[in-house]
């Protein structure tokens, strides 16, 4: 990639200009800019090469650049305009760019230097914002992918706003050892995105807690030869102690989010700001959380549960696609039907029982036969109990499987991607194409009906664009497949 320049434009209406460059990484750079037409300061991330020539990444992109730009919080770093353009770097491909906020200060990256640990209150504080924050996008349906130091930002008077949100999502399918930021920074990756499943706020909350115990201890908890080898680490191995200077109340907390299972960690930021404000009122109650590892069986991965030691809990995990447990008073009531049942079985088994015939039956009188009476003890007692066990366990049957289904999640994807993942999910995925004006890359997804909470078994209808006419000139960025 040709280098930018100081004084270049980013744009072609040559609204922002670059002033110094701020940082470089995986995925491009970022400058200090002006903007020219509201004469302010501004934070400018131009995207690599290699994202530009995707065609689907830059849909991606721009999606989730609109997702960005509609949280509003203190924490949030603001996204203020998105765009692709010919930049002044001599570049023939239009390569996308961000334009932020740009925050007065540094990124908590450059605060930590190893084996030099943050004094545990600080870093508390530091972090609890950052969950806070967090805890907003999650409420609004956005996860952010890729938490680490370099995306935590803190300006000179502690405050942390969280940037880069949306990048990881859009750039989601490309390979991990590409960049090494394309499904999340292995040295913060959460074992479910290590394993290619689907990014959940429990991720965030994940990632987060790494980055609490590289501030708590003055090294990450997993670092291995490679990228692949430090994401297999987050899968494979316990995670290690924190120093005896941290608060057992607080290594708790960060322990517990740091669970291979993303259901025995905090649901979402929110919950995990809570805790780290208030770890006290988090150990009321403790929890023995499996530690989750894979294990290779036949070339297939399945889950192993070791037990780990036990930990604080601030509030119960929300648990998603799981079936309610049968109650234990609903055992001691089947256990007393089916005694009453053996009970009358026996009774109406013997022979004889003048006592329990005329408490049965008051009403007859003395010139009915004898036979009546042993009958009746043999019918009632058998009809009745019964009939009860059938109906008990109805009246608590587990209510249906419900999945979560976030159309950002898979609008501007392929749509036979967005199938299979439906269809994984339980769901069944109907197909609508739309007609391609000749603009738009084909079988890309522009929606997904219903969304939300859904059951296993309800239908998705997925839109995607068909292919464009014979005579329309290529979309963007399929110049060189036609």
């Amino acid at each position: 990639m040709t280098a930018l320049a100081p004084g270049g434009h980013v744009d072609e209406a040559r609204r922002y200009v670059l002033e110094s460059r701020i940082a470089t990484g995986g995925m491009g750079e970022v400058w200090s800019a002006r903007d020219t037409v509201l004469d302010r300061s501004v934070a400018v991330k131009v995207l690599k090469t290699e994202y530009a020539d995707d065609a689907l990444f830059r849909q991606r992109f721009e999606t989730e650049a609109r997702h960005a730009a509609a949280l509003q919080h203190p924490g949030i770093a603001s996204v203020y305009d998105y765009g692709a353009s010919s930049l002044d770097d001599g570049s023939s491909t239009p390569r996308p760019y961000l334009v932020m906020e740009l925050v007065e200060g540094q990124p908590l990256s450059a605060l930590l230097r190893p084996d030099a640990p943050l004094d545990p209150e600080v870093a508390r504080d530091l972090l609890a914002q950052a969950a806070e924050a967090l805890g907003v996008a999650h409420a609004g349906g956005i996860v952010h992918r890729d938490v680490k130091p370099a995306n935590l930002l803190v300006t000179p008077d502690r405050r942390v706003k969280v940037t880069d949100f949306g990048i990881a999502r859009a750039a989601e399918g490309m390979a991990l050892t590409q960049t090494g930021e394309v499904m999340g920074t292995p040295a913060y990756i959460s074992p479910e995105q290590a394993e290619g499943g689907t990014a959940t706020a429990a991720s965030d909350v994940y990632s987060l807690g790494v980055v609490a115990f590289e501030c708590l201890a003055g090294r990450k908890p997993f670092v291995a030869d490679s990228p692949v080898a430090t994401a297999v680490a987050h899968l494979r191995n316990p995670v290690p102690d924190l120093p005896g200077s941290v608060p057992a109340d607080l290594a708790g907390v960060v322990r517990r989010a740091l669970s291979k299972d993303p259901s025995a960690r905090f649901a979402d930021g929110a919950a995990f700001a809570r805790a780290l404000r208030e770890p006290s009122s988090a150990a009321a109650a403790t929890v023995v959380a499996p530690v989750v590892a894979p294990v290779v069986a036949d070339g297939t991965q399945v889950m192993a549960a070791p037990p780990t030691p036990a930990q604080p809990v601030a509030a119960a995990p929300r648990e998603r696609r799981t079936r309610p447990a049968m109650p234990w008073g609903l055992f001691v009531g089947i256990a007393a039907i089916l005694l009453a049942v053996l009970v009358a079985i026996w009774l109406g088994s013997r022979d004889t029982d003048p006592t329990s015939a005329d408490e049965q039956t008051p009403a007859r009188t003395p010139s009915q036969s004898s036979e009546t009476p042993r009958e009746t003890p043999t019918e009632t007692p058998t009809e009745t109990p019964t009939e009860t066990p059938t109906e008990t366990p109805t009246e608590t049957e587990p209510e249906p499987t419900t999945v979560e289904v976030d159309p950002a999640s898979y609008v501007g994807r392929d749509h036979k991607d967005v199938e299979k993942e439906l269809r994984d999910l339980g769901l069944r995925p109907e197909k609508a194409e739309l007609e391609n004006p000749g603009d738009q890359v084909e079988g890309v997804v522009t929606a997904v009906d219903p969304s939300g909470t859904l059951e296993e078994g309800d239908a998705v209808t997925v839109t995607f664009y068909g292919k464009p006419p014979k005579d329309a000139p290529p979309a963007p960025g399929q110049e060189g497949q036609q």
